[in-house]
């Protein structure tokens, strides 16, 4: 994929990051092996958390495998400098100084001696890939590419030249140094970046995320004390050295404590009635310490019980490079092929050749080109979101749990809308890449899965969709018009970059659902323009090179950098004709030409110091070979797009913004091997898609923008089915699941047809071919998802396991319990609780039946939360008996209310007694029963069928999701072949295999309740949260919060979360 070529005037070094750390595994069956793609990977705190994660349990034996990968090469060193030093001995001891190394802008003479030691360390083990691979880190420490090896070894000299400066110099260094410190700090007077890593709880980081970042850029250090000991006072090197230059330019908004979980620092610890207004500064900066030692011992106890003659079950693979590429790189090497066409970054002009012993046909141990977790960080604000779909999704494996995440930080307002992102509706996205949102509990991260991969109990989803050509071109042509938005004068936007070239590629990826394949139209082969008069054959496109001279350049660069990050592009005009090409490629370096007519080359050296040096810009971009066959005269410009910023530009570059006139015409691209068989095009595509019986055809509304209606095609077959049809027998259709519907014909089922998105089978066409024997059915689609539906929490068998499709997994003994006692300090529950609400959620009144029974379960969820903090009716209750018509089916006993602190939510942990017919669990409820019923203990929630029905699959979901037993060779699940195993009031719709398990927690909280201990089952319960791309969260008005303090703290915290993905909080 081609980039729009940016001009990066003003950059930053971003060397920790800016959101807190995640588990990368959430999503997986505890036991599937993790092969984790990290696009934009940043800081390692998501793989430290992870590990950590992932230490006890079923997780514990889980294989992570990590490839990450990061435009800044600085990022690469630092990470790779941490993770040797937790693989080296008494890193736990070690563990003081790594923070420091890591975080601090300073350092006293203990870190930097250890930094500069295993910087020389690593300079000898890395003079290439073979002295690496056998270095004492290589057997978990990978490197993709020879070149991403030879930068960080670049950077680690740097480091290590720094100690060798002579006095001036030294004192020239950290002169500057100290200057550009002063000179990144932000101008802002209150900066609250690292509130939002306190979550639910971010209303009370405010103050304190201010304070600590004006004592970390006044100090540079991570302290509470706004004085930094005079001990410290060495410039940390790993700042000095980025993409920004020789300088110390990490951004303005840098916060150690955006890492991390504040949360846990301000949550009342359990028997403590401390108001988290009361939490230091110092209390804050403790905790962060404490969970980055955990996290780093896990690292380092891995590493130890792993060495280089056995298999690693931890492995990291480092790549540095730009991110598309790399995913385009990664799906050509699946063909076994390393040396790959595609450019290791934007500005510069090597392609991405990957490690063949690890990528190639001979890779004894081949890594990963497929994956189960792509995370994108915040990449969307970037390069767009459809740019990662488009190349993320055939990198993604076909497998039910495998998950994409997306973030964003930048976006403000409205015209950020998931739809606008996309280009084009969400459903229709969705359709063309086999990629949706999912409902995801998590309500900052974007989680996207395999289009229709929650039916997968039903049957396999491979059949494709077929959209008619009119329509197709139609849905094309809409994205094509929001892509390229900003050439209508008349939508006034902000600039999203997007690359140009994602509309070809895009529209390569839809070709299964094109009925015939691409081709050529007449006009693209006209007669043989004069410039090709030497050439033997000309092929339909050609690279066309140009070469700036640097002094042209000179005196436009303060006037590109102050327009902040212009658009370069290249226009090849006429007397009547313009054409302009907006995926070129950009490089400081020289050109070396030679031969002439179609066997002319090119060879391009890059200059190292890129735009800081002294040789010229070079653009090289593909042009149609019938653009020159127009017009006789011809111009080749660079230009900059034109935009309000851009204004300074106009009385250097004149009106049409162009920097220069100059053109070499070549047949392949600068620095081809002779003789490769590289293509120009370099969207592969593998041939026509065959038709299908089996596709689901799409209909599209008259604007062809969102999907209206599935239509499919049934044969008729057996003998007894035709013959009913033939004598005029009408066939129904039942609705077997959110996307599936079953066909009765007479008294049987024809077979369970399965749809890629949600369907209305009360609202079926049907159209019956009694001669030609086939039923055709037209479902109109239902995107409002929990209304009347139950099935809304889908637990899919998977390889043996059980796979989770809307909920993430959590280690509850690792989810920090809060206190209760004092009602006062939990004012943050009911607001955040009350996010799971949008603005038309809390619109109906609380009595009125709106028929929507995930609406239903919120309500009940918005109760248990409350009661079991107490702050609704004061005393918590012992037993929440659910019940639909006087008939209890289920019994819950909540032992704890924990911070799920990689989620930023409240997670209730409970044990589950469902009812059923056993005399066992009768007679052990007998026994308890006075302590149940007696003195309010037991709270009663009347429901109605349909949630008792939800309730059930909310259940198995809640029970799985925290599962640390493994299910038995008996377990009920496999042996009935249903998932809930029933939705009888007065049977258990859960597996007996996790019954008792663990339940010495349960009997430690309520010792009278012992009896009960061989029947409960843990689960894990959290609030359901409202999708902001679906609907809007609205202000929370409840009774039990109407002083104007608690009103305040509401409308805070609301506007936190609501805005955790897309805020960057610097004021």
């Amino acid at each position: 994929m081609a980039h729009p070529a940016i001009w990066r005037g003003k950059q930053f070094f971003y060397p920790i990051g800016n959101t807190s750390a995640v588990c990368l595994t959430q999503d997986l069956c505890p036991s599937e092996k993790a092969e984790v793609l990290l696009l934009g990977c940043g800081d390692p705190r998501h793989i430290l958390y992870t590990v950590y994660t992932n230490s006890t349990g079923l997780q514990a034996s889980r294989k992570l495998d990590f490839t990450c990968c990061d435009i800044e090469s600085a990022v690469i060193a630092r990470n790779v400098i941490l993770f040797t030093l937790l693989a080296d001995e008494g890193a736990v001891q070690k563990v003081p100084q790594i923070w420091n190394i890591f975080f601090h802008f300073y350092l006293d003479k203990a870190s930097h001696d250890l930094l500069i030691s295993q910087c020389r360390k690593l300079i000898k083990l890395s003079s290439d890939m073979d002295s690496w691979r056998n270095s004492r880190y290589g057997h978990f420490l990978h490197m993709c590419t020879r070149d991403t090896l030879a930068e960080l070894r670049r950077l680690w000299q740097l480091y290590v030249r720094t100690t060798t400066y002579s006095p001036s110099e030294a004192k020239a260094f950290k002169s500057a140094y100290a200057a550009d410190v002063k000179a990144s700090r932000a101008k802002f007077k209150f900066v609250f970046t690292a509130s939002r890593a306190a979550g639910p709880l971010s209303m009370y980081a405010l103050k304190m995320a201010s304070d600590h970042y004006n004592i970390y850029w006044e100090t540079g250090i991570c302290s509470a004390v706004p004085k930094r000991p005079s001990e410290v006072l060495r410039p940390n090197p790993t700042l000095a050295f980025s993409m920004v230059g020789d300088k110390f330019g990490v951004h303005y908004g840098t916060d150690p404590l955006s890492c991390f979980h504040v949360a846990e620092a301000l949550a009342p610890a359990i028997g403590s009635a401390r108001h988290p207004e009361q939490t230091t500064l110092k209390d804050v900066v403790n905790v962060c310490k404490t969970q980055f030692s955990r996290w780093c011992t896990s690292v380092s106890k891995v590493l130890g019980s792993q060495g280089p003659s056995s298999p690693s079950s931890f492995i990291i693979r480092f790549f540095v490079g730009d991110a598309l590429s790399f995913c385009q790189a990664l799906g050509y090497s699946a063909h076994e092929i390393d040396i790959t066409p595609f450019l290791v970054a934007p500005w510069k002009s090597a392609c991405i050749t990957l490690d063949p012993n690890a990528y190639g046909t001979s890779a004894q141990s081949p890594a990963p080109t497929m994956f189960n977790i792509i995370d994108t960080s915040n990449l969307l604000d970037h390069v767009g979101v459809l740019n990662i779909l488009v190349v993320t999704s055939p990198i993604l494996q076909q497998t039910l749990s495998a998950t994409l995440y997306t973030e964003g930080l930048s976006g403000s307002g409205p015209e950020d809308a998931l739809p606008q992102q996309l280009c084009g509706d969400i459903a229709t996205i969705g359709l063309l890449l086999g990629l949706i949102p999912n409902v995801t509990q998590n309500h900052e991260r974007l989680a996207w899965k395999l289009l229709g991969q929650a039916e997968k109990l039903v049957i396999d989803l491979d059949c494709p969709i077929v959209i008619a050509p009119e329509q197709l071109a139609g849905v094309l042509f809409n994205v094509y018009l929001d892509m390229f938005f900003y050439q209508n004068i008349a939508r006034k936007r902000s600039m999203i970059k997007l690359s140009s070239s994602s509309i070809r590629i895009f529209g390569t990826s839809l070709l299964p659902a094109a009925p015939s394949c691409v081709f050529t139209v007449e006009w693209m082969s006209l007669q043989k323009a004069s410039c090709f008069r030497d050439w033997k054959t000309v092929p339909q496109t050609v690279c066309i090179l140009l070469v700036i001279p640097r002094a042209r350049l000179r005196s436009l660069l303060p006037d590109l950098d102050e327009a902040g990050t212009p658009i370069l592009q290249c226009d090849v005009r006429g007397a009547i004709t313009s054409n302009t090409f907006s995926c070129i490629n950009t490089v400081f370096g020289t050109v070396k030409i030679s031969g002439k007519g179609d066997g002319k080359t090119a060879v391009i050296e890059e200059d190292t110091a890129r735009r800081y040096g002294t040789s010229p810009l070079v653009v090289w971009f593909w042009v149609p070979s019938v653009v020159f066959s127009t017009e006789h005269q011809l111009s080749v410009v660079l230009a900059v797009l034109s935009t309000p910023a851009c204004m300074s530009l106009f009385m250097k570059l004149g009106f049409d913004l162009s920097l220069f006139e100059f053109v070499h015409i070549l047949r392949q691209r600068p620095n081809t091997v002779p003789g490769s068989a590289e293509e120009n095009n370099i969207v592969q595509v593998s041939g026509c898609p065959t038709k299908t019986p089996d596709a689901t055809f799409v209909t599209f509304d008259k604007e062809c923008k969102k999907p209206l209606s599935f239509t499919t095609h049934v044969d008729i077959v057996e003998p007894e089915m035709k013959a009913s049809l033939t004598s005029g027998a009408t066939p129904t259709v039942n609705q077997v699941s959110t996307h599936s519907i079953a066909i009765v014909l007479g008294e049987k089922s024809l077979r369970v047809v399965p749809f890629p998105l949600p369907i209305d089978a009360k609202k079926a066409k049907l159209r019956v071919a009694q001669k030609s024997l086939y039923i055709e059915v037209t479902l109109p689609l239902k995107l409002t998802s929990g209304e009347t539906d139950t099935d809304m929490f889908p637990v899919i068998p998977q390889g043996g396991d059980l796979a989770l499709w809307n909920m993430h997994r959590v280690n509850l003994d690792q989810c920090v319990p809060f206190g209760i006692t004092n009602e006062k300090a939990l004012d943050w529950v009911n607001p955040h609780v009350s996010c799971m609400f949008s603005q038309r959620e809390r619109r109906i009144p609380r009595g009125l039946k709106p028929g929507s029974t995930l609406l239903d379960i919120k309500h009940t969820l918005h109760l248990i939360f409350g009661l079991a903090s107490g702050i609704a009716d004061g005393k918590p209750p012992l037993c929440y008996a659910l019940q639909d018509e006087q008939k209890i089916f289920v019994m819950l006993f909540i032992t704890d209310l924990r911070l799920d602190l990689g989620s930023h939510a409240i997670v209730a942990d409970a044990w589950v007694m469902p009812s059923s017919p056993s005399s066992a669990k009768a007679e052990a409820l007998s026994k308890v029963f006075g302590h149940v019923t007696s003195s309010n203990n037991m709270k009663q929630l009347g429901i109605s069928v349909e949630e008792r029905k939800a309730w059930m699959h909310l259940l198995v979901a809640a029970t799985e999701r925290c599962r640390t037993w493994e299910h038995k060779t008996n377990c009920e699940y496999h042996v009935q072949g249903a998932i809930p195993l029933t939705f009888e009031p007065d049977e258990s719709p859960i597996c007996s295999c996790g019954a008792g398990v663990g339940a010495e927690a349960f009997v430690k909280k309520y010792p009278m309740l012992r009896a009960l201990a061989p029947h409960v089952t843990r689960a894990a319960i959290s609030p359901l949260f409202t999708l902001s791309y679906m609907e809007n969260v609205g202000v929370v008005t409840t009774k039990t919060l109407l002083t104007p303090r608690r009103v305040l703290l509401c409308f805070v915290v609301f506007l936190l979360c609501f805005y955790f993905r897309v805020f960057s909080f610097v004021f």
